[in-house]
């Protein structure tokens, strides 16, 4: 065995007893050290029922590979090390504070304080910590049933919830030395992955606090469809109900038979969301009771067929906190995710809450470490105001960072007031760009995109439609988001963490491939906005002018009312499909991918990811994958589409693929080959870059390049098997 080195110089006035171990934990008198792989180790105090083995509220799994250490006794101390740490604990100690915990390899210790025992955030992937505590507190031991009322048989007073064995329990991890992605898959593999939305999640959604109907609800979703406006998901605020506040007494005033409107709007392809704002009855949020009547009220719309429940914390009522410090915020998600599953558990479930520590919009706490295990998250009720939607921007950017919430979102042009078109324009611009797009507003205002001019409209109309050709794109990312905890809006430090100014949170990455930079002031002039722009190493493009920067740079963009700053990587790939209006009809049967050849030598690998859109198949792998990578060497490049043979569940059996390849200004074509065989220059298109900027891109087939592009080359493939690896080179020379 190889043993740790245990650096004893450090440790004054210490004459060794030694006793050496090598077991899965290390217990010191009241202490117990568990290590949990390489770079996490987990301290905790023997509380009142002994150590915890149990999951609890915020841990889900502590299942990591087998960490070697040893542990030495001193005279007024006992030292546990690995070999990338060592943990110092007084003899005798009866607190966690006061223990010291050193990185191998640094000339720094961390001495636990009272603060650790406490939340704090996420650390940034530009400014690793030597050590970072995570505390699970309070801890709280669920039963079995999770948050659903008691089995008959149990008679508990908290339901079966142990909330008797609370004591300082702190996770330490190593994030400079493990690296940020390994940092973040320990905590992931510690509290719990973020599941994967339905597919329908990603699209368009309705809310509004109004007293809609059974008739005005279905003709407001069938006013989005002559519009050709997408839709997926309409909302029913709280006046669903009797005495429009607390209860599940549907008000049939508004909506005579619930069962119908549901499969009326169902038939629409439409998935509809209820509000509630939850009134306890309990005395305590743990009570039989109390449960049993939350189980009773909320399944109730669900087995009539209602889709997503809106847990609104509220003011004025709301849940009570199950334990000091267990925010009735996070208590809830879990309480409504736990319902919902029951209901359908062969369906994703899927809730909307208020973001844990943001109040209506202003970000306060960092939310709680297992908040990320039940999407999605909506920043409360803000105002049609600037600064509120800069600090939607950067709410959800960050919250990807220092909560590992990717589907932090807002009310799509604030909560309260009306907005005039040029911030109505440009928060929808910023919410086809967001992880969710969730148009809402308060009492007697609106957010119609046809309330205002046919400009506004068409803009609105323009960029929601752009959002569901891009479905493919944004559902990779959202698997992603599943696998590895990556966010769909991603803070350039994630990628280049050694560049100051990747941290800036009013820009981010959507996906892979695109550079969003969202106008977050108004115009200078009436119809256009300037702001500047940081763009990241390697090459970027303007998708309305086509003009190529070399970054890092900062530059100043200038876009009239009608565009928005998106830049796309050379080297990457972005996914489309042909328009459609609802997730329900996206023709997953035809794929477009604009591939941007970069002028210099690269290999790039993207993602198509594929499942049933609805049910928790995928987390059994019934999903198929596809990896598409762009290869540019010298003048040689060369687009695969390769099939995994693992995830190979796929929707369809055969698809078409129309594949677009933006050249480098200046080129042209030499030679093409398809599967390795000769291409007849008739099989394939090109086109030359446009005289002026497009209405808007990624319009798929036949659409000309910006002005200050190359050309485009743009061949089609009818009917391929999904399973087909294929594979187009193409050899470019100068013009």
């Amino acid at each position: 065995m190889n043993r740790a080195t245990i650096n004893l110089s450090r440790i004054a006035g210490s004459a060794l007893m030694i006793t050496t171990a090598c077991s899965a934990m290390e217990t010191v008198g009241q202490i117990r050290v568990q290590p949990l792989g390489s770079f996490l180790v987990r301290l905790e105090l023997k509380a009142p029922n002994g150590f915890e083995d149990r999951e609890t509220f915020t841990v889900q799994s502590r299942e990591f590979p087998p960490c070697p250490h040893d542990a030495t006794q001193l005279k007024h101390s006992t030292v546990v090390a690995t070999a990338q740490y060592q943990i110092i604990i007084p003899n005798h100690a009866r607190s966690l504070v006061g223990v010291v915990i050193e990185p191998s390899g640094s000339s720094l210790s961390k001495t636990i304080q009272a603060e650790d025992l406490l939340r704090t955030p996420m650390p940034s992937p530009s400014s690793l910590p030597e050590v970072w505590i995570m505390a699970d507190a309070p801890r709280v031991a669920p039963p079995a049933w999770g948050a659903l009322p008691p089995p008959q048989g149990h008679d508990h007073p908290h339901s079966g919830w142990d909330i008797t064995n609370n004591a300082p329990d702190l996770y330490v991890f190593f994030p400079k030395a493990s690296g940020y992605a390994k940092f973040r898959e320990d905590f992931l593999q510690l509290t719990g992955r973020v599941p994967l939305l339905p597919l329908y999640a990603f699209g368009l959604w309705y809310s509004r606090y109004h007293p809609y109907s059974e008739d005005t609800a279905l003709e407001t979703i069938e006013k989005f469809r002559s519009k050709n406006i997408p839709l997926d998901v309409f909302v029913a605020d709280t006046d669903w109900r009797v005495g429009a506040s607390c209860g599940y007494g549907v008000n049939t005033n508004l909506f005579p038979d619930m069962r119908r409107f549901i499969q009326r709007a169902h038939d629409q392809n439409v998935y509809l969301m209820y509000n509630d704002h939850p009134e306890p009855i309990g005395k305590h949020a743990l009570a039989p009771e109390e449960l049993e009547f939350r189980y009773t009220g909320l399944s109730s719309l669900l087995e009539q067929g209602a889709d997503v429940w809106w847990f609104d914390r509220n003011w004025h009522t709301h849940l009570q906190a199950p334990v000091e410090g267990l925010n009735k915020e996070v208590w809830g998600m879990r309480l409504y995710h736990d319902v919902t599953r029951a209901n359908r558990p062969e369906r994703r479930p899927l809730i909307m809450s208020n973001v844990d520590g943001i109040n209506n919009g202003q970000l306060e706490y960092p939310s709680h470490p297992a908040a990320h295990r039940y999407p999605i998250w909506w920043t409360g009720d803000t105002i049609a105001e600037w600064k509120y939607l800069q600090w939607g921007v950067q709410n959800g950017v960050d919250a990807g960072i220092h909560s590992l919430l990717p589907y932090v979102h807002e009310d799509l042009g604030g909560h309260h007031d009306q907005p005039e078109a040029e911030y109505y324009t440009r928060f929808m611009q910023f919410g086809a760009f967001s992880p969710i797009a969730r148009i809402h507003c308060t009492a007697g205002k609106n957010r119609y995109p046809w309330h205002y001019d046919a400009t506004t409209e068409k803009i609105v109309g323009d960029f929601f439609r752009l959002r569901y050709r891009l479905l493919p794109m944004i559902y990779a990312a959202a698997y992603e988001a599943h696998r590895s905890g990556t966010p769909l809006m991603r803070r350039c430090d994630l990628e280049w963490p050694n560049r100051p100014e990747a941290r800036d949170n009013t820009q981010y990455l959507f996906g892979d491939d695109l550079l969003i930079a969202p106008i977050i002031a108004a115009g200078a002039t009436p119809g256009g906005a300037q702001r500047t722009v940081w763009i990241p190493d390697g090459e970027w493009s303007d998708l309305w002018t086509g003009e190529t920067i070399e970054g890092p740079a900062a530059v100043n963009v200038e876009k009239p009312l009608n565009q928005y700053p998106l830049f796309v990587r050379r080297g990457g790939i972005i996914a489309s499909t042909p328009q459609s209006y609802h997730t329900k009809n996206t023709s997953w049967n035809h794929i477009v991918l604009d591939a941007y050849i970069p002028s210099k030598d690269a290999t790039n690998t993207r993602q198509l990811y594929e499942d049933d859109g609805l049910t928790t198949a995928y987390a059994n792998h019934l999903c198929g994958i596809t990896e598409m990578t762009l290869q540019k060497q010298k003048n040689a490049i060369t687009l695969t589409i390769d099939p995994s043979k693992e995830f190979n569940r796929f929707p369809v059996e055969k698809r078409s693929w129309t594949l677009r390849l933006h050249l480098p200004k200046g080129q042209d074509i030499a030679e093409a080959t398809w599967n390795w065989e000769p291409l007849p220059s008739d099989r394939y298109c090109v086109y030359e870059a446009s005289t002026e900027c497009p209405d808007m891109v990624f319009t798929g087939e036949h659409s000309l390049p910006p002005p200050q592009s190359g050309a485009v080359v743009e061949l089609t493939i009818h009917d391929q098997p999904a399973t087909n690896r294929m594979k187009w080179s193409l050899i470019l020379s100068p013009k």
